[in-house]
């Protein structure tokens, strides 16, 4: 029961913090507003940052899960609890960091949740009975992915990267597929839909932001988005060990 109590007490502190940020104020402004002061070609329309509530939502659900295996041999574990109290502390820390206009120090906080998350993700085998349960923190993982690109992309923008001589919409395309890349190998090797999923919301988002103004943007957006659907339905690694 301890366990479950420092879960909800670390979605209940995130979900504060977190909506304050990008949907309201710290320091004087939001997530958003200080993502809308650079021209971001891989940053998507605002609404996609509602993702945060759905994120919660599930975040709640997971631990509602939990609170029914409790004496099961499903419940969440002390290395599970560790990992996840982690991730927390390193979503506000970055938050916190971005804020104070600590890019670097945001982008390395960013990797270290990313990381934390992908081990806490692999802590659930391919187990149809843990579907549910790997649900939320994948896709979890997925936006948190997404977020440490664009703050890497937002971060070459400010030091005003030359890029090698090729365009920011080049460059936009390149990210984008590096970034389908990471969702269909998770797609293939993890049997994961709702991570790619994840990318799919960003990438119609980034598509909806850039219009006609960024056509190869835009056109790389939902063709990259298309790219992934077709991997959901269509790549069909079935572990053999999925029971």
């Amino acid at each position: 029961m301890t366990r479950l109590i420092l879960l909800f007490i670390s979605v209940i502190v995130a979900t504060l913090f977190t909506l304050k940020a990008f949907l309201f104020e710290y320091n004087g402004y939001s997530t958003i507003e200080l993502i809308d002061r650079l021209p971001l070609l891989v940053a998507p329309a605002n609404y996609v940052y509602y993702i945060w509530l759905a994120i919660f939502i599930l975040l709640f659900f997971w631990i509602y899960q939990y609170f029914h295996l409790r004496g099961e041999n499903h419940f969440i574990s002390n290395l599970q609890t560790i990992l996840f109290i982690l991730v927390v502390l390193f979503q506000i820390a970055s938050l916190w960091s971005w804020h104070s206009n600590l890019y670097v120090s945001t982008i390395v906080i960013l990797l270290l949740q990313v990381v934390t998350l992908f081990g806490l993700y692999l802590t659930y085998p391919l187990k149809k009975s843990l579907f549910k349960l790997r649900m939320p923190i994948a896709v979890y993982f997925g936006w948190s992915t997404f977020l440490l690109i664009l703050n890497c992309c937002y971060f070459l923008v400010h030091m005003q990267w030359s890029g090698f001589g090729l365009s920011n919409a080049l460059w936009a395309v390149i990210v984008m597929t590096i970034g389908t890349a990471i969702a269909l190998h998770l797609r293939f090797h993890h049997f994961d839909v709702a991570y790619p999923i994840v990318f799919i919301w960003c990438y119609l988002g980034i598509a909806a932001a850039n219009g006609f103004g960024e056509l190869l943007v835009t056109t790389a957006a939902l063709f990259l988005a298309g790219v992934i659907i077709v991997g959901i339905f269509f790549m069909k690694k079935n572990p053999v060990h999925l029971k």
